[in-house]
């Protein structure tokens, strides 16, 4: 493994999207801001805003690191350095995720303090914010994986419409679940068993998502 050659890659796809990373963490602030104000209306706006400005980020970071380098022909080059396809996957995946993590754990981290620490919010909206944070970043995971695979703007594309489509579905399924909309209505902020299992989903299509790019990458035979 030439780790040093996949720092290099890492560091680079870092560096290009430094600024546009500072700028969605300025707009995810925004929106917690308005989330803050209390009442019904702010809470849906700053909520849309939060994830809108989520998904744009995984979108960015699949377009401007994958997508971008196969048309603007710079794979080709990339792939005359001292790498393997499988050094290259693990570049872009952990180059992406990591990238992705900085503002997804900023905000959720910062939504689940707002909620703890506003009265008219309940705690029991906690876990359900989590969920759905954590389906974004599935949801992410499923854009890298395509945009890496097939290397194709128009099936990333498609990725992002399924993906943007998938979470609206999900949001009014886990929303409608009779303990999972009782526990929102609470103070409490304990998990319980429908809302572990609906996590620990999540976390396991994570982890097949990124296993199948690695497994599909690795039966490639031309990166030109």
């Amino acid at each position: 493994m030439n780790y040093p050659m996949v720092r290099r890659l890492i560091l680079k796809d870092w560096y290009f999207n430094r600024w546009s990373i500072a700028g969605y963490l300025i707009a995810g602030a925004l929106a917690l801001a308005i989330v803050g104000l209390g009442n019904d209306v702010a809470f849906t706006a700053g909520s849309i805003v939060l994830v809108s400005v989520l998904i744009a980020v995984g979108i960015h970071l699949a377009m401007a690191t994958v997508i971008n380098e196969r048309s603007q022909h710079t794979l080709p080059f990339v792939m005359s350095l001292p790498i393997s396809a499988r050094e290259y996957t693990l570049a872009k995946v952990l180059a992406n995720v990591l990238i992705f993590l900085v503002p997804w754990t900023t905000m959720v981290i910062a939504a689940v303090i707002l909620i703890a620490s506003r009265a008219a919010l309940p705690d029991g909206l906690i876990p359900f914010v989590v969920i759905m944070l954590t389906e974004i970043l599935v949801s992410t995971c499923l854009i890298l994986a395509v945009a890496l695979v097939t290397e194709s703007q128009a099936w990333t594309v498609c990725a992002v419409v399924f993906g943007n489509l998938f979470f609206q579905a999900f949001l009014y399924y886990v929303a409608h679940l009779p303990s999972v909309a009782r526990a929102i209505a609470t103070d409490s902020a304990a998990w319980n068993s429908a809302e572990i299992a609906l996590l620990g989903g999540e976390v396991a299509a994570i982890a097949g998502l990124l296993g199948l790019t690695f497994w599909f990458q690795s039966r490639k035979t031309d990166f030109i």
